[in-house]
């Protein structure tokens, strides 16, 4: 059995490697005497479109001035930033090179915990092939913020998941990819975060549509409701999304919502997590209305934002 696992791993691999890649950035800086200084980076990225289109984080082409895709053969190609997703730390790259082979993108809704998965990247820019880190699925739908921004509804893995491996692909044992590796949190030892890829596939569509991602915005940020997370809290009900954090001047706040609020419908829907309240808001255009129903101490009360564009 031990030896069968280990030859999927091994294959899972070789198949995928030849589609990850290095992101070799510049940055423009100044040194302690404030002279103009290149600052070099480095992330990596995995082949995600056909046409040479690779998929990356956004922090890892912030503010550059050059963006370079090193492949696992060393060589070095000029790219350009097609568009990018600062909200889920999405960015995708076009590069000219002929015969690239597009990994294929999973289903995160599937996803178990306890499942193995590999972390692969570039983390230290080096020619050759890439790195590989193993882990299994520690949990799904965690939330994290970072100096910049909130990170929702991310698969939570013990794979290690450096600075450098950012962008690069988390798979599962059927070559798939299942997430975006991202590495915003620099004290997360011993933890690695990645974006589900089904929310990276919604972005990615709408990058190469538009050059950037039309997101409806409610402006909270929750948390999934369960009997142990209601306990704690002394909450009245035991699923729904419990909001921790409400942006000032958002169409949530406009319509009354606070923290401490649970939200268990939307436009009669039922909303047992998080994950339920992004789908909704999610599936409506700036300008159109989201009935809500919310949960405050034993009190249940109907309330009406106006969804925007973030």
């Amino acid at each position: 059995m031990a030896r069968e696992l280990e030859e999927r791993i091994v294959k899972v691999v070789e198949e995928v490697s030849p589609s990850v890649v290095g992101v070799i950035t510049v940055k423009p800086a100044r040194d302690i005497f404030l002279r103009p200084v290149p600052l070099r980076g480095v992330g990596s990225g995995f082949v995600g479109r056909e046409g040479g289109l690779v998929a990356t984080s956004n922090h890892v082409v912030e503010g550059v001035s050059r963006v370079g895709v090193l492949f696992s053969d060393g060589e070095l190609a000029e790219a350009r930033i097609v568009g990018k997703d600062p909200h889920r730390d999405l960015a995708l790259l076009e590069v000219d090179r002929r015969g690239l082979k597009p990994l294929r993108l999973g289903d995160s809704d599937e996803l178990r915990v306890g499942q193995i998965v590999l972390a692969i990247g570039m983390p230290l820019g080096l020619a050759g092939p890439p790195t590989v880190t193993m882990g299994v699925v520690s949990a799904i739908g965690r939330a994290i913020r970072s100096r910049e921004l909130v990170l929702e509804g991310l698969i939570q893995t013990d794979a290690a998941i450096n600075p450098g491996n950012s962008g690069g692909p988390l798979v599962d044992l059927r070559a798939e990819v299942i997430g975006v590796n991202t590495a915003v949190i620099p004290y997360a030892q011993g933890i690695g975060f990645a974006i589900p890829i089904n929310e990276v596939k919604t972005s990615l569509e709408q990058l190469l549509k538009y050059g950037r991602v039309l997101r409806p915005y409610l402006g909270v940020s929750c948390i999934d409701v369960d009997r142990r997370v209601a306990a704690y809290y002394g909450l009245s009900v035991d699923r729904g999304a419990l909001v921790v954090h409400v942006d000032v001047g958002s169409p949530a706040h406009s319509a009354g919502i606070a923290p401490g609020d649970v939200i268990i419908a939307a436009d009669r829907e039922t909303v047992a997590s998080a994950r339920d309240l992004r789908r909704a808001v999610g599936s409506r255009r700036a300008g159109e209305p989201i009935e809500l129903v919310v949960v405050r101490g034993r009190t249940r009360m109907r309330t009406r934002a106006i969804v925007a564009e973030r």
